[in-house]
């Protein structure tokens, strides 16, 4: 069994200058995501997927694999990452014959994931043989939106309005920052989608979901990135 993890990098970002490579608690973003990785036991390959020559050098520096960079139409900021994943599929059967039977989409934006994360999320996706598992948290049951006169619009079910008592309500889940994605390869490239018909949810600790996108999320992300055993252990003692 061929389990590919494939981690994007492009090198555009814009809410946090080269974010990829920035340095997050001592070592660059993107080289806590390879990390997670090669302590998997699933994991066969760490290819990165990005259109930087730096991000290129620091990926293969902390030990991850970039057999090519990126074309330019796969790197815009409208560029779709499934896109970008599906190039990299189609040219790595074409220059190794090489086609992976599942392959785990990491996104370096969450540092707080963990290598047991990635194990239990393809665990979980043998065991139940479904086609695909992402990673969520809980959310709150009432999501709203604004108007053009920040009136709050129900985004959520009229049904989550019948009770004020949050505990009678269901549980309701969001993705987590996208920490783990986790496909058979033949579903991927059918539905051209990370969260095909049929995915199941595998579930992170809301503590844990932290998405690196602005600076906030950086500044914020870092301080739980340093103080989480800390918090793993008061959770554990908490009454």
């Amino acid at each position: 069994m061929h389990i590919l993890a494939i981690i994007p990098a492009r090198g555009g970002s814009k809410g946090i200058v080269n974010k990829n490579i920035r340095a997050f608690a001592g070592k660059p973003l993107l080289a806590h995501t390879i990390d997670t990785a090669q302590g998997s036991r699933k994991i066969n390959r760490i290819v990165v997927s990005t259109d930087s020559k730096k991000i290129a050098d620091v990926a293969k520096k902390y030990g991850a694999e970039v057999p090519f960079l990126r074309p330019p139409e796969f790197s815009g900021d409208s560029a779709k990452v499934a896109d970008a994943i599906t190039h990299l599929l189609f040219k790595m059967r074409e220059d190794e014959g090489y086609v992976p039977d599942y392959i785990v989409l990491l996104q370096p934006t969450s540092p707080l994931r963990a290598t047991a994360d990635i194990d239990s999320a393809i665990d979980l996706l043998l065991k139940r043989k479904a086609p695909a598992v992402v990673s969520v948290c809980r959310t709150e049951q009432l999501l709203f939106a604004k108007d053009k006169e920040d009136t709050l619009v129900l985004m959520s079910d009229e049904t989550f309005l019948a009770s004020s008592n949050r505990q009678e309500l269901k549980d309701t889940y969001k993705l987590d920052g996208s920490m783990v994605y986790a496909l058979r390869t033949d579903v991927f490239l059918k539905e051209k989608s990370f969260l095909p018909t049929g995915v199941i949810g595998y579930e992170i600790p809301r503590w844990r979901a932290i998405d690196i996108d602005e600076p906030q999320d950086f500044l914020v992300g870092e301080l739980i990135f340093k103080n989480r055993k800390k918090i793993e252990q008061a959770l554990k003692k908490f009454h």
